[in-house]
């Protein structure tokens, strides 16, 4: 057991490290992209978006799961580093030559030069920070996530000095696009780290194994599929728009969409890793399983509902004071976005809970889901009404993801913990059917920009919270004080 406490120590340690990088590097690109915004116009940031999507598309590296399949290994000495370096290297590089042969094709098929160009430097980007990240798994293996973290903290900010420049000297989309390439570039400089960090890698000569490397292939092919329908179903929406309604269409949806993620962001920060330990921890106490999963899905309602509300009712009044008069027209993408994307973060609690009672392959099976529901109608949706269209279809495939999802859940549990959404959603309906009555009574447009935003979400979380507080006050105060007392576990 001793010799245990200094492994956990450091694991909880660099735990820590990890969730403070994330919350600067958050918080810092949410400033700094509010800028840009201001800076560039929705053509660039819908140039960028659709070029963003062919190089991802055509990147190899991420779809065969090598880093996973190394990290699960137990050995880590010159044959098996020296293999999954081999491999993983190869395929950044084979990533930025589909992308090369893909260009000129490209062209024929009448996309913009900004877009193929763009598209082939993001190319060149990710295959440097592909070669980066093969390093940042063997510091990772090693338990060196503070230093990742540390070193990310301080490369971040530096990586958008270009941007920034650029940006105020008519750069436009490679504004952008030296953002990224820059980021990845600085990344590189995790080798100096490792030679650092890890000397004993260097003790004995890297060597290419054959059959260890086929064994990382089929061991990385499952979770490659699992990252590919990821990568698909958060992209394929901007290939739609852009290829069928256009780039500057694609620049309001892209941060109409960004802001519809607001939710799905919060419960990630807050809910989503003391869910997973927490569901795995009871996995084999069925009653206190149901209970917790319960709780946590009633929590979320509670938290991203009237969180949807407050966007919904206030959206040109966000995007007038982020972004600006000219970026008006991404109000309308983002209130329809708004109104499906509550289900977000239902359907990735579902996903950890899956993924905590051992259920990985089902959790694969939803995004794959969405992703086939994106793809069929988001082709015709898109033709027929453009961008909207698009909106339309990516609710769809998260309505169906959400059924699939407590499907499965109900599988596995004798309890439904969707019935705890019935009061959320109750209390959600009142308060948006209240504030479209106040509105015709109580004229809004002598209020300044700032005090119409303030009226309408202090409506969304007073109203809400009062409504469903005075629908089940009892079971409110019960449940509230459950969470509670879930979220201050160690």
């Amino acid at each position: 057991m001793a010799d245990e406490t200094p492994l956990a120590y450091r694991a909880v340690r660099g735990g820590l490290l990890v969730a403070l990088s994330s919350y600067w590097t958050l918080g810092f690109g949410f400033v700094v992209n509010i800028i840009l915004t201001r800076l560039l116009s929705p053509e660039a940031f819908g140039t960028f978006a659709l070029a963003t999507f062919f190089a991802q598309l055509f990147r190899l590296q991420t779809k065969l799961g090598l880093n996973y399949a190394f990290g699960q290994y137990k050995q880590t000495d010159g044959e098996s580093a020296g293999t999954y370096a081999g491999l993983d290297a190869a395929a950044a590089l084979c990533g930025l030559l589909l992308m090369g042969l893909a260009a000129p094709v490209l062209r024929l098929l009448g996309y913009d030069r900004r877009v193929v160009l763009a598209a082939l430097v993001l190319a060149l980007a990710a295959c440097m920070e592909g070669v980066a990240s093969i390093a940042g798994t063997l510091l990772e293996k090693g338990l060196q996530f503070g230093t990742i973290s540390l070193y990310q903290f301080i490369t971040f900010p530096i990586s958008y000095i270009p941007a920034l420049w650029l940006a105020t000297h008519g750069g436009g989309v490679w504004s952008l696009v030296s953002q990224t390439t820059t980021y990845n570039f600085l990344w590189l400089g995790l080798w100096w780290v490792v030679r650092r960090k890890a000397p004993h890698l260097w003790s004995e000569p890297w060597r290419f194994r054959p059959d260890l490397a086929r064994h990382f292939l089929r061991f990385g092919a499952a979770t490659g599929l699992w990252l590919m329908a990821g990568m698909l179903f958060s992209q394929l929406d901007n290939f739609l728009i852009g290829t069928f309604a256009g780039v500057t269409a694609l620049g309001y949806y892209d941060r109409a969409y960004r802001m519809a993620q607001w939710p799905g962001l919060l419960f990630n920060a807050v809910l989503l890793h003391p869910a997973f330990y927490t569901y795995a921890r009871l996995q084999d106490d069925r009653p206190r399983l149901e209970k917790t999963a319960t709780m946590l899905t009633w929590a979320i309602g509670m938290v991203a509902v009237p969180l949807a509300i407050a966007v919904f009712i206030a959206a040109p009044e966000i995007i007038v004071l982020l972004y600006g008069e000219r970026w008006l027209p991404s109000a309308l993408f983002l209130q329809i976005l708004i109104a499906f994307f509550v289900v977000r973060p239902h359907l990735e609690n579902a996903g950890v809970l899956l993924n905590a009672m051992g259920k990985p392959a089902r959790a694969a099976a939803l995004l794959w889901a969405q992703v086939g529901v994106l793809g069929f109608a988001g082709l015709p949706l898109t033709l027929r009404w453009g961008a909207l269209g698009t909106c339309g279809a990516v609710g769809l495939a998260l309505l169906v993801g959400l059924l699939l999802a407590y499907r499965y859940v109900r599988r596995e549990l004798s309890a439904n913990p969707a019935s705890a959404l019935a009061v959320p959603l109750a209390a959600g309906v009142a308060t948006g059917v209240g504030w479209a009555l106040l509105v015709r009574w109580i004229p809004l447009e002598n209020l300044g920009l700032l005090a119409r935003l303030l009226a309408k979400t202090a409506w969304a979380a007073l109203g809400f919270y009062a409504l469903a507080f005075a629908l089940r006050p009892r079971e409110t105060r019960e449940r509230a004080k459950y969470v509670w007392g879930l979220a201050k576990e160690k």
